[in-house]
């Protein structure tokens, strides 16, 4: 379709249409009859004509993505090579299975040029190296969008065999502006906690602010969930009673907490999931990695890349650039912490615990002594291998 509208109209009279249709001077019939096409590649034109006119190029409807056609270089060849032999005769886990848009970014990496990755893996079907490709998943739906930073936090946790070596799962919780798509705060551990996801979103607030909600699933860890009754009793406890660790400490804050209704709403949280599970893992096997510590550091150059260098698919920006672009058109969302926040306080696990008659609790096997309050209740802040605090209504005793 693109070399057919060349050869009827010139770049510049496309242009001069997808303005005038882009600032409703023309409707979309109208469009796509002065230019004779249908309406999806009428939108497909728009979006590669906004993203020219944003960097202040020339529009040319020769040139799809408006990138340069590049010829592989010998050194970028032999790169190619390299890798492609790796994965069909050296890796173990991750044989055979290719990765070009992965491959694409490794050769930006390397060589600051960029490579689109079907010329990737036209070149690895000429060389004999890839046969076949896999049907492409459905992706997930998206369904809404926030014109502010800090507006609202996307938040999840993703079960994978993140370090082939270990052959065991480990778990990657990641949190993501829903604005920018910029990763917000990041952590692989070993298994998930309501503790692990406390000392991210910690890290997040203070080195970014307080967003106006987070966004989650509707796990155990960020809700407290009823189950179905037993014929033989009826549950008394309330979900204010049964609130959690995480939903508290954010309330805390007066951070709202909002939960997804089913597993396609949480769209953009689960796609930079499914970048790094093509990513990490064949890393951590190529490297030979098996500690999370090690694959913290291969999984913190993948965010860089994603965060810095990689255009958005949806949003035809690089993340960060569309985070400073909000910056400076004023639009964010995100409030200072208080200076008389005690955040050793809030984010820590609570627990409430009964002073015996001589004023002493226990907490984890041991005994401590208040010598006040008996046979009254105290909330108990916990900090892992750290801290231990106690609190009568809400006053630090």
């Amino acid at each position: 379709m693109a070399e057919q509208l060349a050869k009827r109209a010139t770049g510049q009279w496309v242009s001069q249409v997808l303005e005038q249709f882009n600032n409703r001077h023309l409707t979309e019939k109208e469009a796509c009859d002065l230019l004779g096409i249908k309406r999806a590649r009428l939108y497909k034109l728009r979006k590669q004509w906004l993203r020219i006119t944003f960097k202040n190029s020339s529009f040319n409807i020769n040139v799809s993505g408006q990138h340069k056609k590049l010829s592989l270089t010998p050194e970028i060849q032999n790169f190619l090579h390299k890798e492609l032999t790796y994965l069909t005769e050296d890796a173990k886990y991750y044989r055979n299975k290719f990765n070009f848009a992965f491959l694409s970014e490794k050769v930006q990496q390397k060589f600051n040029v960029y490579i689109h990755r079907n010329t990737i893996r036209r070149f690895a079907l000429k060389q004999g190296y890839y046969e076949q490709t896999t049907a492409e998943k459905q992706k997930p739906c998206i369904r809404f969008e926030m014109d502010s930073i800090g507006a609202l936090f996307q938040h999840d946790t993703s079960r994978h065999v993140w370090i082939p070596h270990s052959k065991r799962y480990h778990d990657l919780i990641l949190t993501k502006d829903d604005h920018s798509r910029r990763t917000m705060g990041f952590h692989l551990c070993e298994v998930e906690s309501a503790w692990a996801h406390l000392s991210l979103a910690r890290k997040t607030i203070v080195n970014y602010g307080i967003p106006l909600v987070y966004y989650v699933d509707r796990h155990s860890i960020f809700k407290f969930n009823i189950g179905s009754e037993c014929i033989h009793y009826t549950r008394r406890i309330s979900e204010e009673k049964g609130k959690v660790q995480f939903k508290r400490a954010l309330n805390s804050l007066n951070i709202s907490v909002l939960y997804a209704s089913d597993a396609k709403s949480k769209g953009k949280i689960e796609k930079p999931f499914d970048y790094f599970q093509r990513r990490l893992p064949q890393e951590c096997e190529r490297y030979n990695v098996k500690t999370v510590k090690d694959a913290m550091n291969i999984l913190s150059d993948l965010v860089y890349f994603y965060d810095y260098k990689r255009i958005h698919m949806e949003t035809g920006e690089i993340p960060v650039e569309r985070w400073n672009r909000a910056l400076k058109e004023g639009r964010t969302k995100f409030k200072s912490i208080p200076n008389d926040i005690d955040l050793d306080a809030i984010f820590s696990l609570h627990f409430q615990r009964t002073v015996h008659n001589d004023g002493s609790f226990t907490f984890k096997g041991k005994t401590y002594y208040l010598k006040q309050f008996p046979d009254r209740k105290i909330i108990i802040a916990y900090i892992p291998d750290k801290k231990l605090l106690a609190f009568k209504n809400n006053t630090k005793i």
